[in-house]
């Protein structure tokens, strides 16, 4: 029996459940890579990213050059997301061209891409909403009382009802700390080569900045308004769109969150969080998440179809929301601090904003400490 005929065998009236092991064989008929479409993918984000910083550099109206920054920072969130799906084996066919194509997508995000496999393969992936180093997890009530009131004030920020702290939180606690240099964090098995990948940034950091600084030596443009519209306005959007994107793929008021390991279907802890097609298909179908989890090795470009199957086979755990603005501003009202010991949602004053998640206590275990070292040029 092949693949599909396994997925058609469990669909239909009466279907039994599907276990995790079982869900992830369902999926196998869609994890094939493509190795054109993944380098002509590459290939069209990163043209599409020097443009627009030539038209920075070389457009005449102010408002151009602005355009082309916001679309400069767009970009950087697209190869941020290819730079994911690299180091996942998922772009490429061969290991060596997948880490290549990774590394190349993450210089110009300045993220690290061996620390990004240590925290996203080593910490994240094993250990799914639990109150680790993992991004937005959230705070119980007493943990945020305990805080300094500065902390208190920056957390507030960070959850705003308006979204005002998506790129805060991603520049402050995610990628300074555990995406730039190796730190205390880092087993020692991966200083060597994450140093040598910090060495790459600082490199092109430092050239790229030299370049835009240089501007009126080749351009009608000035230094300054080079750097802001080169450098820190993309950067500060794809801070703000990577923060974005980290939050809503985990969280909603029907996602728990742990202590520590569980046992929850994957499905019930990530969010396919809906957009129109056209759109999806220019964010390289990063929302739809919860299918990446329950088989990592689903591709970006096949991931639309494996999780319309995985909503289709898991349709009492599987979590389905169609993106709105009302949706978000909601969401960060009600997801503040999380009650750990009922598993409900919280507001800063310690208010249930949510039913308890009945199924969360139940599957709530010890964490399984799962070491791994090894740092492969594909994990």
């Amino acid at each position: 029996m092949d693949g599909s005929d396994f997925v058609d065998g469990f669909t239909g009236a009466g279907a039994k459940a599907l276990s995790p092991r079982e869900l992830k064989r369902a999926l196998e008929p869609y994890t094939e890579a493509n190795t054109k479409l993944g380098v002509l993918h590459v290939t069209l984000d990163f043209t599409l990213y020097t443009a627009a910083l030539c038209g920075v550099l070389f457009l005449g109206p102010l408002w151009a050059k602005i355009v082309c920054s916001v679309l400069a920072g767009i970009k950087l969130a697209n190869l941020g997301t290819l730079g994911h799906e690299a180091a996942h084996g998922n772009v490429a066919v061969s290991p060596r061209l997948n880490a290549f194509l990774g590394t190349l997508c993450f210089l110009p995000c300045l993220y690290n891409y061996r620390l990004w496999v240590y925290d996203h393969h080593h910490i994240h992936h094993p250990h799914v909403n639990a109150d680790q180093t993992n991004s937005w997890a959230p705070f119980s009530k007493a943990e945020f009382d305990a805080l300094p009131v500065w902390r208190r004030a920056l957390e507030r920020h960070y959850r705003s009802s308006w979204g005002l702290g998506f790129a805060t939180y991603n520049a402050v606690d995610r990628w300074a700390p555990y995406h730039v240099m190796p730190g205390k964090f880092l087993p020692k098995a991966f200083h060597a080569s994450s140093w040598r990948h910090f060495a790459l940034l600082v490199v092109y950091l430092v050239s790229f900045i030299g370049v835009l600084a240089a501007a009126p030596l080749y351009s009608n443009t000035g230094a300054v308004t080079a750097i802001v519209l080169g450098f820190v306005v993309p950067f500060y959007l794809w801070m703000m769109l990577f923060g974005f994107t980290v939050y809503v793929q985990h969280t909603d008021k029907r996602l728990p969150w742990f202590k520590t390991h569980n046992n929850m279907a994957q499905e019930a802890l990530s969010l396919h969080l809906e957009f129109p097609p056209l759109l999806r298909a220019l964010m390289h179908n990063v929302y739809e998440h919860a299918v990446h989890h329950v088989n990592v090795r689903v591709p970006y470009h096949r991931a639309a179809q494996a999780q319309q199957k995985l909503n289709e086979l898991a349709p009492d755990t599987a979590v389905v929301q169609k993106f709105t603005f009302r949706w978000l501003y909601e969401t960060l009202r009600d997801c503040r601090l999380y009650d750990y010991e009922n598993h409900r949602w919280l507001d800063f004053d310690g208010n249930p904003t949510s039913a308890a998640h009945a199924s969360a206590a139940q599957d709530a275990a010890p964490r399984k400490k799962t070491p791994r070292t090894r740092l492969s040029p594909q994990t």
